[in-house]
């Protein structure tokens, strides 16, 4: 993990950065429970230090929601929009392009569910939530466009209700794995499109 040092910072010592980094994980899976309601000793309790600790590497919420937020993007590796397309070059197929996007999709939320809930849960918790919460939606219609540039915008809003987050999670938690999902939701959306375009 990355920490861009501002003018005049100085680089952490071993000791104070594995302490930010505990902190960090910390703060990401007390945010991931408790959203807005999460408090700054709640973050120390969890890292198993003082809450003066947390205080000396973010003096507010405001310093440690947004550096959340970068780990937790990271983490999730959202591909560039405007590279969209080049995930599905020299995929003539349908089926197989919509393979390729409800597998790109999917991987997202593997890597970052429990951080993208929340985005999804208290967008107006903090500015730096909201930002990462359009840049999401951005990056999976950018997908969509890119994987079907033919469907209507019916079949497009199909796709997009059918890669969303929700559903992903419904079809994890009735017990399919990850590979299982994709196909299930794959199937579904070749079978769809396919027939609305008859």
């Amino acid at each position: 993990m990355s920490h861009l040092l501002a003018p005049g910072e100085r680089p952490l010592r071993a000791d104070a950065r594995r302490n930010r980094e505990k902190v960090l994980a910390a703060a990401r899976a007390v945010f991931s429970e408790q959203g807005r309601d999460a408090q700054m000793d709640d973050v120390a309790r969890r890292a198993g230090v003082g809450v003066g600790t947390v205080y000396r590497h973010f003096p507010t919420l405001d310093d440690l929601v947004p550096a959340c937020g970068e780990v937790s993007m990271e983490i999730v590796a959202l591909p560039d929009p405007s590279s969209a397309g080049a995930l599905f070059d020299g995929l003539d197929e349908p089926s197989v392009r919509i393979a390729r996007l409800v597998e790109e999709v999917f991987a997202i939320y593997e890597r970052g569910a429990p951080e993208l809930q929340v985005v999804r849960r208290e967008p107006d918790a903090h500015p730096s939530v909201a930002e990462l919460g359009r840049t999401l939606e951005a990056t999976l219609t950018a997908l969509v466009d890119a994987a079907l540039p033919d469907a209507t915008p019916h079949g497009r809003a199909v796709t997009r209700a059918m890669i969303d987050l929700d559903t992903w999670q419904a079809m994890r938690a009735a017990g399919l794995d990850a590979a299982a999902t994709v196909d299930a939701v794959s199937d579904m959306l070749a079978a769809r499109l396919a027939g609305a375009s008859r």
